[in-house]
């Protein structure tokens, strides 16, 4: 295949595999009459698989920009970002109509090539790729020999890496190192022999405390017979029988505990051996059947009071889970996807509490009407959209949270909902019950405004809609018993066929006039009766209409003249944003500051909780509490905020406070007087829509994902901000710079460069506006202008107070920093932490013109994003 493959290919079992049974597969595909989407769909996806086919087989026709690398891992990345493409193709293809026959037969043929690729690469090199990917152990599989080695499917892109079928793969190697740690062999293979294939070293059986074989064999059977009073207990149910559980299951963990810690160096190998049997047999104990939450309840109080488990954990994790990270010989990796699902857990719950609030202070329930605002007054059909938006949300959290809550600690304490009210009983919310409520209301607002709030909602055909269809889209929000997009298309449909309708009637000859005598009058007559009807002073039925006015004739486009008045717009559209901004102030000088007290802002929305204060400088100044992480994500949005404005992006001054009653978090100055953002790409400006690419550039930057609709504001002069950066590096490591990439999730939190960008590929902007690559640069400049040991300097609070407080990118950054260093991921630091995450921020940095020249070329088919690359604006 041209990539260094092997003979030992020829024991895989590859199925179709060459790039030309899969371009056979894509001829096959029915020919018929295609939308524009369809076929540029079409030809995306086309682009791609002819890339995935040169990936398997060079020479490679790409530019010598884009050489295909040797390394393999950095080779498989790259077919991995093919293989998205052609899945976003196929998407998107769906998506314009294709029919599902089409859909199929281009998913095989991506999955044909896919297997194709990675049943070219040798043993070795699926090894060194599915280690850098995060696999444990990948000698430990395909060691039959026979087959598809089994690496080739978890590689796979084609499919899901959470699937169930790649976990077992996993599970396998795992499984196979526990028999070698046991002492046993795995297809003639030691342990020894695996650690020096990996190149690493086997686990020392030192441990904190000195035994003799004979203590250690003491140790082994206090493991056994625990093990053996938890299983009588278990299999005994009686009056007595979770109290028996709760004194059998401290016995395990304290005997296993001992048993892994001891340190015996006559016994050498045996002793390892020994430990592994001890933990097989615990498993086996501990893994089946169900752990009641107030067995593992003592244990768990020890475990906060002494720093083992964080109350987060002991709250949202059930009793297995919880005993699993209680266990000293749980493997790291599950430890740590057992931390990350109780911060999972503690954030939806937090978002819960939050968006219930705001929800029952709107709907009370209990056959009290909905408290909206007229959908007439200002302001009011974004807040109304917002309501129904967050009524979705809140009860798409409850079902979510009821999967899990009632097998956590909090849910087995004396009260279960104190916390947490949207959990009680009574408290889920019931769709049809809502919408009847809301429709009750609606049936007193004028149909105008209530399409208002339909287009809020993304219904652009709103105003061709009935009350009927406004009223069921806008419900649809929270009730999923109806279908927005299926209402947008009986809308559009029921257009089609008016204007059809409308468009024949035009098209008909007039009928000639009737006689006295009810014959057909010639033209003639017909003409002289008009010219006497008119000289007689009759009123004729023709309307008098005056002359036009004569049209300002535009200019054309890219003249000097269309361009000097684009730039006009440009520079009017800049002075009135950066005019209407608060000034920066030193950091240093606000962190003195004292301000007054606070009221509560709920009207604000988000997640956290805000308190608006009166500032020292005459202004109203809003305070965002931090409770989680101390303070941790005050320094974050403060240092977002920061690095935008120096690469000129337009962002509200936000600093790191705490304050007199030591409560940390972010405080920033109110825009006086802004106005929210209109939600419809098609009354965007060319203004609006270049200033939406470069602030999209900074989004990109620091990591930020979150600027949907509500985060956007049009400032007094005509200017536009992006507010809330509170959601900064969120997700670095993981994020992706693509028009499909939203970790907030999609409807109303679509980000607004991703509405953008998907408005231009469905030519939904207004006339004469698009995407110009060439507004993104001045901002890359200024972020590319930046020296690495300011970047550094900026956000060295964020990174050092992060790392400590254990915020969301930290598992990312502790895998990369362990990989860079080679260590074990319970060994990394705080600081090496922080060090991966300034480096990663300096990485992104310096590829920013890179990662936009490829985004608009190959997500967005600009071609002039190319000049990006070569450090050009147009």
């Amino acid at each position: 295949m041209g990539t260094g493959s092997k003979s030992s290919h020829a024991s895989y079992a590859v199925g179709p595999t060459a790039a030309s049974e899969a371009d056979d597969v894509l001829a096959e595909a029915p020919t018929q009459p295609i939308s524009d989407e369809e076929a540029q769909a079409k030809g995306d996806l086309l682009v791609a698989m002819d890339l995935l086919g040169e990936l398997a087989d060079p020479p490679f026709a790409v530019d010598f920009e884009d050489a295909v690398p040797t390394d393999p891992v950095e080779r498989y990345d790259l077919f991995v970002g093919q293989v998205e493409q052609a899945q976003e193709a196929i998407e998107k293809m769906k998506a314009a109509g294709a029919s599902e026959e089409e859909i199929e037969a281009h998913t095989k043929a991506l999955k044909a090539q896919t297997l194709a690729y990675l049943n070219s690469l040798d043993e070795e090199e699926l090894r060194e790729i599915a280690e850098a990917k995060g696999f444990e152990h990948p000698a430990l599989v395909g060691l039959s020999g026979k087959g598809q080695h089994p690496l080739v499917h978890w590689l796979d892109p084609a499919y899901p890496g959470d699937i169930p079928s790649k976990a077992k793969i996993q599970a396998a190697a795992l499984n196979r190192y526990n028999e070698l740690l046991a002492g046993k062999t795995v297809g003639g293979m030691t342990l020894a022999d695996l650690h020096e294939i990996e190149g690493t070293e086997p686990p020392l059986s030192g441990g904190a405390w000195q035994a003799t074989p004979d203590e250690v064999a003491a140790s082994a059977q206090a493991v056994t017979d625990s093990v053996d009073a938890w299983n009588e207990a278990k299999t005994n149910f009686g009056p007595q029988w979770q109290e028996k559980l709760s004194e059998a299951l401290p016995a395990i963990l304290a005997a296993e505990q001992k048993l892994s810690s001891a340190d015996c160096p006559e016994l050498g190998v045996g002793l390892t051996k020994v430990k592994a049997e001890a933990k097989a047999a615990v498993d086996d104990a501990l893994s089946h059947g169900y752990v009641p939450p107030k067995v593992v309840q003592p244990l768990v109080q020890e475990a906060v009071a002494s720093g083992q488990l964080s109350e987060a954990e002991a709250k949202h994790l059930g009793g297995q889970q919880l005993v699993a990270l209680m266990r000293p010989n749980t493997p790291e990796s599950e430890v740590e996807s057992l931390k990350a699902l109780a911060a999972k857990r503690q954030e939806q719950l937090a978002n819960l509490d939050a968006s219930y609030a705001a929800h029952v202070a709107v709907a009370p329930g209990n056959g009290q009407p909905l408290n909206l605002p007229p959908a007439g007054d200002p302001g009011a059909p974004q807040e109304i959209a917002a309501w129904a938006k967050n009524a979705g949300d809140v009860r798409a959290i409850q079902t979510d949270v009821n999967g899990w809550y009632s097998s956590t600690q909090q849910a087995a304490s004396d009260t279960p909902y104190a916390d947490h009210p949207a959990l009680g009983p009574g408290k889920y919310l019931q769709p049809n019950e809502l919408t009847s409520d809301f429709k009750a209301w609606a049936t007193k607002q004028k149909l105008s405004d209530l399409r208002t709030v339909a287009a809020e909602l993304g219904m652009d055909n709103n105003a061709k809609a009935t009350r009927a269809q406004v009223q069921n889209y806008i419900a649809a929000s929270f009730n999923k018993k109806y279908d927005q997009q299926a209402i947008k298309d009986k809308v559009n449909a029921d257009v089609v066929k008016k204007e059809a309708a409308k468009a024949a009637k035009a098209a008909a000859p007039a009928p000639a006039p009737l006689k006295a005598n009810g014959g057909l009058a010639s033209d003639t007559e017909f003409q002289a009766v008009a010219s006497k009807l008119s000289k007689s002073g009759t009123p004729s039925t023709a309307k008098q209409v005056p002359p036009a006015a004569k049209p300002v004739k535009a200019p054309k486009p890219g003249s000097f003249n269309a361009n000097i008045q684009a730039l006009m717009a440009e520079v009017q559209h800049a002075k009135a944003t950066s005019q209407d901004l608060p000034t920066r102030v030193d950091a240093k000088e606000v962190a003195g500051w004292t301000f007054g007290p606070g009221t509560t802002a709920s009207s604000l929305g988000g997640t956290y909780a805000k308190t608006v204060h009166p500032g020292p400088d005459g202004g109203q100044w809003m305070f965002k509490a931090d409770h989680n992480h101390g303070g941790a994500l005050g320094h974050t949005e403060a240092a977002a905020s920061h690095v935008l404005s120096l690469g000129g992006v337009p962002a509200v001054p936000v600093y790191h406070h705490k304050q007199a009653n030591g409560t940390a978090g972010s405080i920033q100055p109110l825009l006086k007087d802004a106005k929210p953002f209109t939600s419809s790409p098609s009354q965007w400006t060319q203004s609006q829509v270049d200033a939406i690419v470069r602030s999209h550039v900074g989004s990109w930057f620091v990591g930020e994902h979150d600027g949907h609709q509500n985060n956007w504001l049009t400032t007094p002069s005509g200017g536009l901000v992006q507010i809330d950066r509170g959601q900064a590096y969120k997700h670095f490591g993981l994020d992706k710079l693509s028009v499909d990439y939203a970790p907030s999730g999609g409807g109303g939190f679509t980000p607004v460069h991703q509405k953008l960008y998907q408005a231009a590929l469905g030519g939904s902007l207004a006339s004469g506006v698009k995407i110009n690559p060439a507004a993104a640069h001045p901002v890359i400049k200024k972020f590319e202008s930046m020296p690495d040991a300011q970047l550094r300097s900026v956000l060295h609070s964020t990174a050092h107070e992060g790392a400590k407080a254990g915020v969301a990118w930290v598992p990312q950054m502790r895998s990369q920093a362990a990989k860079a260093l080679k260590i074990p991921q319970s060994q990394v630091t705080h600081d090496q932490i922080a060090t991966a995450f300034l480096d990663h921020a300096v990485e992104r940095k310096n590829n920013l013109r890179q990662n936009f020249s490829d985004f608009f070329v190959k997500q967005l088919g600009l071609p002039s994003g190319a000049s990006l690359k070569h450090g050009g604006g147009s």
